[in-house]
């Protein structure tokens, strides 16, 4: 039986697995949820309203995602035995999602740390977290823009040279 300090080469490239598993599983989600909402949303007007909507439906989606990440780092610590998040005090579900949350986000308070195995599962969700928020970011920012485009070309021309 190993130690809480012995991890094999095997459990890293389990965790290894388990965290391109992870990587594969948010990108499809975040694709097929960003779809969804430009099937939903393309070619509107979007409004204040709408834009709140949109930014709630995108941090929705990213609360999934993490929800996947604390679920893997649960799964990592109790049934795999890849390492622990150590710090703070007893780690229930919860400390799991909030450690998802920071690591996703890169935000890093630093006061849960994993341990063994489970720090490349961490490495690899800052990636990832970076990426999917970034092409939320880009997503939204492509929304707006065609909203805009779509206003001026509806608005009427005030001055009769532009016609």
């Amino acid at each position: 039986m190993q130690s809480a300090l012995q991890f094999t080469d095997g459990d890293y490239l389990e965790a290894a697995g388990l965290a391109v598993a992870l990587l594969a599983a948010t990108t499809g989600f975040h694709y097929e949820a960003l779809r969804m909402l430009l099937h939903r949303l393309y070619g509107r007007h979007l409004s204040r309203p709408w834009v709140v909507r949109l930014v709630l439906a995108l941090v929705v989606i990213h609360g999934a995602e993490i929800g996947l990440y604390a679920g893997a780092y649960a799964f990592g610590t109790d049934v795999l035995r890849l390492g622990r998040l150590a710090g703070g005090g007893v780690h229930g579900y919860i400390d799991f999602c909030y450690f998802a949350a920071e690591t996703y986000s890169t935000l890093g308070y630093g006061d849960l740390v994993p341990t063994g195995a489970l720090r490349v599962l961490a490495g690899l969700e800052a990636v990832n977290g970076v990426l999917l928020l970034t092409l939320s970011g880009a997503f939204l920012s492509g929304m707006l823009r065609d909203s805009y485009q779509m206003e001026a070309r509806r608005a009427p021309s005030g001055n009769e040279s532009d016609r």
